[in-house]
């Protein structure tokens, strides 16, 4: 998909969601989120799971539980399922998104900085990044653990961004999800839609800046060294 946005020419750096992005984890997680809200006596729909994506727990238990429920009861919910998450995390089998490793790599050896920024849990990303391999490569990170305001609100963009020291209409946002693109638009960076885990069609609407289907798929733009993306020369002010 070509750039819609026509002045977009350079980056400074780039900023990574982790589910769905860094690792293949969305099944995985809508298989939890469904377990989990049966046991309770709610049956959500394959849209409703889909709409978890890129969404911090506390918000989905209220949007399926009750807006009444207060920060105790969201406190506890959160803690039963996050555990129920960790224990599918440490037995089922998990892969890195296709090409995300070398892209990882490509980055490191050109000098262009990165960062995560994630609606997990710091513990969850830090748990899943493990499974993978992944850990050392992401030094760098702004979980929902650091934010007040979840996606598609930009502060974990724009935390990510200034933990880096770039403006972050300077970076570029690889993002799965419906509410990570608007969160990257809000922030002001350049995003890319990762076709993981909602159809090409429903990203598509968001108008991400580039769609692919992993990091094998990365137009020239995209990749360390080229016109489009490169280390920054000097400290952003």
């Amino acid at each position: 998909m070509s750039p819609s946005t026509s002045n977009i020419t350079s980056f400074d750096a780039v900023l990574f969601d982790l589910d769905g992005v860094v690792i293949d984890t969305t099944e995985l997680h809508y298989r939890v989120w469904e377990d989990f809200a049966r046991e309770r006596g709610y049956v959500p729909t394959r849209e409703e799971l889909l709409a978890t994506n890129g969404r911090r727990a506390g918000e989905t238990l209220r949007a399926w539980f009750g807006q009444e429920l207060d920060d105790a009861q969201v406190a506890a919910l959160t803690e039963d399922r996050e555990m129920a998450f960790h224990r599918l995390l440490d037995h089922e089998p998990v892969s890195a998104v296709p090409g995300v490793g070398a892209y990882l790599m490509s980055l490191k050896q050109a000098g262009v900085p990165w960062a995560l920024g994630t609606s997990a849990l710091a513990q969850n990303a830090e748990r899943a990044l493990e499974r993978v391999g992944l850990e050392h490569l992401f030094p760098v990170r702004v979980t929902s653990t650091d934010v007040l305001q979840g996606k598609p609100d930009p502060e974990v963009y724009l935390k990510a961004a200034a933990a880096l020291g770039v403006p972050p209409h300077a970076c570029v946002v690889f993002e799965d999800a419906v509410v990570g693109l608007r969160a990257a638009r809000a922030a002001g960076a350049a995003c890319v839609a990762v076709a993981t885990s909602f159809p090409r069609e429903v990203l598509v609407r968001e108008r991400p800046d580039w769609l692919v289907k992993d990091f094998r798929d990365l137009p020239q733009a995209l990749r360390p060294g080229s016109h489009g993306l490169t280390a920054p020369t000097a400290p952003h002010p």
